[in-house]
């Protein structure tokens, strides 16, 4: 069980920090239920509220040693195996799902890689890659950021001076 003040990654993969629990009913629901009440760190207008009987679709973000020892692997990380574009967005959605830092860093490499290759024949990125590319990026940093206590930018920086 969480507490107050506790900083973690929810189930979207924002890294939080919970404010509060409260006792409440939700307008789409009968029943009162305890929520967890957290901001994101980045954005702390953005306030998720998580019923606690779904805490397991929480973790706690890494520690800062995870996140250094992740940093430093980057250059042995490979980016993930889209096999045919027909099914890139399934391939993003199951990766999204699993969502660990090593899994965001593999998409971020595959964006990368599939940005110049596109780049290369006077192309971009396609709707569905930026998206999934501002979505796994977002993730990644942020919970670098609160796992290494550094600003998103510094994290960002780190994440791709590493990139091989």
């Amino acid at each position: 069980m969480y507490q107050e003040g506790d900083k973690v990654i929810n189930s979207n993969g924002v890294a939080c920090v919970i404010d509060r629990i409260e006792r409440m009913k939700m307008p789409h629901s009968k029943i009162r239920k305890n929520y967890y009440v957290m901001h994101d760190i980045q954005k702390s207008d953005n306030v998720y509220y998580i019923p606690q009987e779904n805490e397991e679709n929480m973790r706690s973000p890494m520690t800062k040693a995870e996140a250094e020892g992740l940093i430093d692997n980057i250059p042995q990380v490979d980016p993930i195996d889209v096999k045919f574009d027909r099914f890139r967005d399934e391939a993003y959605r199951k990766c999204m799902k699993e969502a660990t830092p090593e899994v965001l860093v593999a998409m971020l490499k595959y964006f990368v890689a599939r940005k110049k290759k596109r780049q290369r024949v006077g192309k971009s990125l396609s709707a569905i890659d930026e998206k999934y590319m501002r979505i796994s990026s977002r993730n990644l940093f942020s919970e670098l950021s609160c796992s290494m206590d550094i600003s998103v930018e510094e994290a960002e920086s780190l994440v791709y001076g590493n990139f091989l």
